[in-house]
């Protein structure tokens, strides 16, 4: 009975993909028995109101948009096509996400020289679950925010914001994921960052202090005369809650608004932060002071730079000038795997700050090769 109905949801994949509409109708109606019959729990996790009302919200903008250019019939035919076809798709995810070892497929896809397109699929299958938990809490904050049927409808461009929000931290978040177990399949051709010197890569924890044992660091190398240039992000915190981050320039003392938390959750670079062009400004401004043998300090960067925007460009920059006297990056844990694939440097260190307590100053300074200058 599985395998039949296994063949049944798979068939019903293709014909509502490729088939008439009426094939669609009937396709929608078979997968879900045959979702059903093999596995219940996931059938009923697939369809959750979240999922539901992201799949009515796709299918209603693509039936507007084509009802504007093509009529009012040909945008309804098409977006109850589009409807069915997420409705199956999703039904057929829920279930493959519950029976399918993201680990094996990408071992298979591998073997015929597939791995990027495994790992991607490896990654939507994994993210499927979070998406469709998040999709309903947006859901549901938009029906306690909401009085009535007509304010919710109101709301739903708003909701879609914050959807793709939700999407793109989701999968930020599970391509770090992956890179930590050493897959860099996805790693961006061509966006290596170089460095002539060695690159002291120092992590840790949420709130380990990392931004307090940087400071320390370039106020040391400063009081010996050394050229420090770069900047640090301090949080910013409201009843020890983490509302936004700022940018000092650590040669000028000059700081800026960098990030500040946003209130719909609904940040710039699909973060929950909104982010200030004067604060990257002045992070350019910082790293455009790099020259021979001062240390640069970057402290920090996050998915937005690895993506190669944000502060990524006047980085790159800064790193390529000769004769460096060294360079230090912070980073967030789940990010080090990508943020040293993407490293090409004469050599390399990563130094943990919560491993290494309080010694993390001198075993930085260290690492610098700097301690002639402090001891």
């Amino acid at each position: 009975m599985n395998r039949l109905a296994g063949f049944l949801l798979a068939t019903s994949v293709v014909a509502v993909l490729f088939g008439p509409p009426l094939y669609a109708v009937w396709a929608a109606a078979i997968a879900i028995v045959a979702a059903w019959i093999l596995d219940p729990p996931a059938l009923r996790a697939g369809l959750r109101v979240g999922a539901i009302l992201a799949i009515v919200f796709a299918a209603s903008i693509t039936a507007g948009v084509v009802a504007w250019a093509a009529g009012p019939q040909r945008g309804i035919e098409t977006g109850g096509m589009v409807m069915l076809r997420l409705l199956v798709l999703t039904v057929g995810a829920a279930v493959l996400v519950r029976s399918v070892n993201a680990e094996t497929l990408l071992r298979m896809t591998r073997k015929i020289g597939m791995e990027r397109l495994g790992l991607v699929l490896g990654l939507a299958l994994n993210s499927l679950p979070r998406l469709a938990e998040a999709a309903a809490d947006v859901w549901t904050a938009s029906r306690v925010r909401s009085d009535g049927a007509v304010a919710r409808l109101r709301r739903l461009p708003g909701v879609g914001e914050v959807l793709l929000s939700h999407t793109a931290r989701i999968a930020e978040e599970a391509a770090a994921a992956a890179s930590l177990r050493g897959h860099s399949a996805l790693t961006r051709p061509g966006n290596t960052l170089r460095s002539p010197v060695r690159v002291v890569v120092v992590t840790g924890p949420s709130n380990s202090g990392k931004t307090e044992v940087v400071t320390t660091v370039a106020g040391q190398l400063q009081s010996v005369g050394v050229d420090v240039v770069g900047f640090v992000q301090p949080g910013e915190l409201l009843e020890g809650k983490k509302v936004g981050f700022r940018l000092r320039d650590l040669a000028s003392g000059q700081e800026a608004p960098l990030a500040s938390l946003s209130e719909r959750d609904d940040g710039d670079f699909g973060t929950r932060f909104q982010f200030s062009d004067g604060g990257f400004r002045l992070g350019r401004e910082a790293l455009s002071r790099t020259a021979p043998d001062s240390v640069v300090i970057i402290d920090e960067l996050g998915p937005i730079e690895l993506r190669g925007q944000g502060h990524m460009p006047a980085v790159r920059k800064a790193l390529a000038v000769a004769d460096l006297g060294g360079a230090m990056i912070v980073v967030r844990r789940s990010l080090v795997p990508s943020l040293l694939a993407e490293l090409d440097a004469s050599d390399a260190v990563v130094i943990d700050v919560e491993s290494e307590g309080g010694r993390s100053v001198d075993v930085i300074i260290d690492a610098l090769g700097a301690r002639i200058l402090v001891g």
